[in-house]
């Protein structure tokens, strides 16, 4: 009677272990000094930006910068994990205005929260723009189908 009250005990606590939500894997890149590259898209009322993010992590800080897939820099940004604050070093000449300034500072700090938490998109009700940071597969250590050796 012990034994099988002891199994059973066993049992229910893995089976509640394994119902438990697991603590989801953070996107950001870790504090080694890794790069970490995303396909950027962020949805605005009235159109759409669309490109590349690299971030780099050294320490508590998080270096970044977003640009198209010709090279045209839309910002680049500092953020600091340990005071939860975004820097914006600068910023397109299109969007470089105090009040879109403030409204992706504010923005980032929450997109930067949720890619912690492992999740990748972010939506300002308030503004309407939708964020979207998806990790990029890294292609360059993955061999090509029709590269064969021969």
């Amino acid at each position: 009677m012990k034994r099988s009250l002891t199994i059973f005990s066993w049992c229910v606590s893995l089976m509640l272990s394994s119902a438990l939500p697991q603590k989801a894997q953070s996107l950001l890149p870790s504090p080694s000094g890794e790069t970490a590259r995303y396909d950027a898209y962020i949805e605005l009322p009235r159109g759409y930006l669309s490109g590349i993010c690299i971030m780099r992590c050294a320490g508590d800080t998080l270096r970044g910068s977003i640009f198209n897939e010709f090279g045209v820099s839309a910002m680049d940004f500092v953020y600091d994990k340990r005071k939860e604050r975004v820097r914006l070093l600068s910023v397109m000449k299109m969007m470089d205005r105090w009040y879109i300034r403030r409204t992706l500072r504010a923005d980032l700090r929450q997109l930067f929260k949720s890619m912690n938490a492992g999740e990748g998109e972010y939506h300002n009700e308030r503004r309407h723009i939708l964020y979207r940071f998806t990790p990029m597969v890294d292609s360059l250590n993955t061999p090509h189908p029709h590269d064969t050796e021969e």
